[in-house]
């Protein structure tokens, strides 16, 4: 059941942010808008191919760190939630004026892929979700955490790629004007950030209930 709700967590997570507009989002739909729905569905798969590094790297890094420092799980633990609030935080100040997308140039399907994974990779927030928010939802007294934390990663592109696709698919289907108005932006950095928020405090509450452990 523990572990469940975990997962849980973690997808409701990893949901509010993909679908709140950011430089993945961006790229994906100025690319299905300029490109049509080739290239804006090669653009997903440059997101998947730069997200799939970052994966590789965090897991990599997650299990050095707690080899090394067994107790570093819960101090990443705390990081992780004050990275929670942070977010939400800047979610719910956010405003809706700029639109989900820029106008550019027809791109080919090679060259949509090509600046979705490079966008992707050069993201400090990724970087910054995969080692500060991982650790919430890793048990050290669970399986190996090399395990976990590619079991994380591989749910969170099964969340993050089919959503990603219809937006690509919705963008060339319906075109530029209804994608790009400002205010369609509002509502989900407002909704984002309060289940952000909530989220970062029911696992700095877990903190404080189990402060020997990572989650």
């Amino acid at each position: 059941m523990v572990e469940f709700i975990l997962i849980l967590a973690f997808a409701t997570a990893v949901f509010a942010i993909v679908v709140t507009p950011g430089a993945d989002m961006r790229i994906i739909l100025t690319s299905a808008l300029s490109g049509a729905r080739s290239a804006g569905l090669a653009a997903v798969g440059g997101v998947a191919t730069g997200g799939l590094a970052h994966i590789l790297f965090s897991v990599a890094g997650l299990t050095a760190i707690v080899a090394a420092i067994p107790a570093a799980l819960t101090v990443l633990g705390w990081i992780g939630a004050a990275y929670l609030f942070w977010l939400g935080t800047a979610f719910l100040r956010a405003g809706g004026g700029d639109s989900l997308t820029g106008w550019s140039d027809a791109l080919s399907p090679q060259e949509a892929w090509r600046r979705a994974a490079v966008t992707n990779l050069l993201n400090p927030k990724a970087y910054l979700f995969m080692l500060a928010v991982f650790p919430q939802f890793i048990r050290p007294d669970g399986w190996p955490v090399w395990l976990q934390a590619s079991l994380l990663g591989a749910l969170l592109l099964a969340i993050a790629i089919p959503i990603y696709s219809g937006l690509a698919l919705a963008a060339a289907h319906m075109g530029r004007g209804l994608m790009a108005r400002p205010g369609a932006t509002v509502w989900l950095n407002r909704m984002a950030g309060v289940v952000l928020l909530l989220l970062g405090a029911a696992l700095a509450a877990a903190q404080l209930s189990n402060p020997g452990t990572g989650a």
